[in-house]
């Protein structure tokens, strides 16, 4: 190739180009955003009247001046300890107390209400078994 031949092959080249960049579509601004949005805080613009304000500061005692940092406050307020188990880590036996100090119950039933739930179990089954239901 000769330099008229690069020439003439670099112009249509760039010919070409103009055209493929004039299909491209038009740029668009970017995104900037503006300004950030504002918390949305419904309390905004709330005041208290100061007689108001005085009455709750009044509820709540101040800590005693003078005594000092305690290092046992945290045990002081804890609520409990969790878990069932007692401290020593082990449950005691389960004991049924309640079953012995409570006397049977009577049946307080009449004779035909008697009769027909023993002719129920005989025929279905106890009120649990689903066993002859199928």
């Amino acid at each position: 190739m000769e330099n008229d031949e690069l020439a003439e092959w670099i112009a249509k080249l760039e010919a070409q180009l103009a055209e493929l960049k004039a299909q491209l579509p038009k740029a668009e601004k970017p995104f900037v955003q503006r300004e950030p949005i504002p918390r949305f805080d419904p309390t905004e613009g709330m005041r208290l009247p100061a007689d108001a304000a005085q009455a709750m500061a009044r509820v709540v005692p101040d800590p005693p001046k003078g005594k000092g940092f305690n290092p046992h406050a945290w045990s002081q307020t804890k609520i409990s300890e969790p878990g069932w188990l007692p401290k020593g880590g082990r449950a005691q036996p389960n004991t049924p107390r309640r079953a012995e100090a409570q006397p049977p119950v009577k049946d307080h039933r009449s004779p035909q209400t008697r009769i027909f739930d023993a002719m129920v179990d005989a025929m279905v089954g106890g009120p649990n078994d689903t066993s002859k239901l199928r």
